[in-house]
């Protein structure tokens, strides 16, 4: 079957309207259960990857221009985004300085209870948000754009900065609910209230969750993320304590039920779930990703290939790496120029993990470097993101490369490079298509390959004559070889190149 392109799609702008209402799930799992299990979307195999929007559903079109940012990911052949809802005032007025938008014009998802109290009522949603949400998913839809939507920011309560609990709806001092008093001396009780039977602070949770996907569920462009970052600071804090995880799985089996079931109240289908396992402990993170009804595996900390790989066939669920964090361990970033090489192997090595949800990270790590010196003239949260980064660039040339792919779904981490030029050497193969991805190590860059001789073992296609078409990641196709495969073996002649490059083994067509 001839793939349909996703660019395609985004060229033609299919649109819900502003109600969201779509008739079938369109974003699935094939196979689901299986080591083949994988992302589709319109029954296509689907690649999702982006520079990551933080603030895309905190604020107004004036302080963050989320139209801008979808149209120049869909313009560059990216289609991915990762955010949150907001659940702390005090972040978004951090965020978000006088300069850049008053404070008195920012919307919150829950009722003040006076104009400029900051003192809100969890029984009484914000319609203007809501309905502003709703007008940023369609948006985001009618450029082909995949949500990771996060339910819950997990950091919100954990992280050290203070305005983040501080200013959290949930925070006793910031709301007049009866029901999050007892949070005033233990805010990580927010994940106890089923454990402790608070059943008056579960309505309000539960709550939380039907708004959302009450607004999200008719768009077919949409995951879900239970809580990211539950267990940041557990190494020194709460999740650390003797029986503290006990009381924390509970909750975590009620609020995604909760999900899924007003989600297939809503739209007649199943929600896509999964959870941040990262920085949990093994077991932890066992129990997570072996859950059922976790659909999906979602991990916020270093990634490497053989990790991605063994996870996705271990669990037989898609795996979804949060943020670009390399195997040696920098976060790369779309707002540094020299990080192009970087992120470009990244995705392209992730790729050949089979993994195809991909966050390119844009904010830069606060312990290493100054926003000041990094944010472009101006206010810092309107910025266009057009030629920040050359890999802008490169992500046309993936996007192109990702359509000429025939048959995703069959294609297995099989093959073996016998000799052969870079330090990564990465291949899938199935009967009769193979990829063969060849990169210089991480971190580094300009690495030149002279013309070589690639010998591949362990091929999974059929013996016969093949073409193997040859693709730079930065300048596209250059150039085909015939090949001849037999006993699961071949040889490509290679010519020299720099940094990376991907063969693509196809049958002979002909005419």
């Amino acid at each position: 079957m001839t793939k349909i392109r996703l660019w395609i799609t985004i060229m033609l702008g299919l649109v819900s309207g502003l109600s969201g209402e779509i008739s079938a799930a369109e974003l699935t799992i094939a196979m689901p259960g299986s080591r083949l299990a994988h992302f589709t979307y319109r029954d296509e195999p689907l690649l999702s990857f982006g520079g990551m929007s933080d603030f895309v559903f905190y604020f107004p079109g004036s302080a963050y221009d989320y139209r801008q940012w979808a149209d120049w990911q869909a313009e560059h052949g990216m289609n991915h985004v990762r955010a949150y809802p907001p659940l702390s005032y005090g972040k978004m007025e951090v965020v978000f300085d006088e300069d850049n938008v008053p404070h008195d014009e920012i919307v919150f998802p829950y009722m003040e209870v006076e104009p400029g109290s900051r003192r809100f009522d969890l029984e009484r949603f914000n319609d203007a948000y809501w309905n502003e949400l709703r007008k940023k998913l369609a948006y985001l839809h009618s450029k082909g754009i995949i949500v990771h939507l996060i339910v819950f920011n997990g950091w919100n309560i954990t992280y050290e900065h203070s305005e983040n609990w501080d200013g959290h709806f949930f925070n006793p001092a910031v709301n007049i609910n009866p029901a999050t008093s007892h949070l005033a001396s233990n805010k990580h009780a927010f994940y106890h209230s089923v454990t402790d039977s608070r059943s008056d602070l579960i309505a309000l949770q539960k709550a939380w969750i039907r708004k959302l996907v009450e607004v999200a569920a008719g768009f077919d462009n949409v995951y879900f993320d239970l809580v990211h970052e539950m267990a940041r600071n557990r190494e020194r804090g709460w999740l650390a304590e003797p029986g503290e995880w006990e009381k924390v799985k509970p909750w975590i089996d009620v609020m995604t039920a909760t999900l899924r079931e007003k989600h297939k109240d809503l739209s007649g289908v199943e929600a896509i779930i999964g959870m941040d396992g990262g920085p949990f402990t093994m077991q932890q993170r066992d129990w997570i990703f072996s859950r059922p009804y976790f659909d999906i595996l979602i991990y916020g900390k270093r990634h490497n290939i053989q990790q991605s790989i063994q996870w996705r066939e271990a669990y037989r669920k898609p795996f979804v790496p949060q943020e670009s964090w390399d195997d040696n361990g920098t976060k790369l970033s779309y707002r540094f120029p020299d990080h192009r090489t970087h992120i470009r192997k990244y995705v392209w090595k992730m790729m050949m993990a089979k993994v195809q949800q991909l966050d390119i990270y844009v904010k830069p790590p606060k312990e290493s470097y100054s926003l000041d010196d990094l944010d472009p003239p101006g206010l810092p949260h309107r910025y266009d993101p057009r030629g920040w980064n050359g890999f802008e660039k490169d992500a046309v040339l993936l996007r192109q490369f990702w359509n000429q792919i025939e048959d995703y779904g069959s294609l297995r981490v099989q093959g073996n490079v016998i000799k052969g030029p870079g330090r990564h050497q990465l291949v899938l193969s199935s009967s009769d298509e193979a990829l063969v991805y060849l990169a210089s190590p991480t971190g580094k860059e300009a690495v030149e390959f002279p013309a070589s001789k690639l010998r591949l073992s362990s091929l999974g296609l059929d013996d016969g004559t093949y073409t193997a078409s040859l693709y730079s990641p930065t300048t596209g196709p250059i150039g085909t070889r015939e090949v001849s495969i037999r006993n699961s073996k071949s040889s490509i002649s290679l010519p020299a190149f720099i940094d990376d490059l991907m063969i693509h083994v196809t049958p002979v067509t002909t005419q």
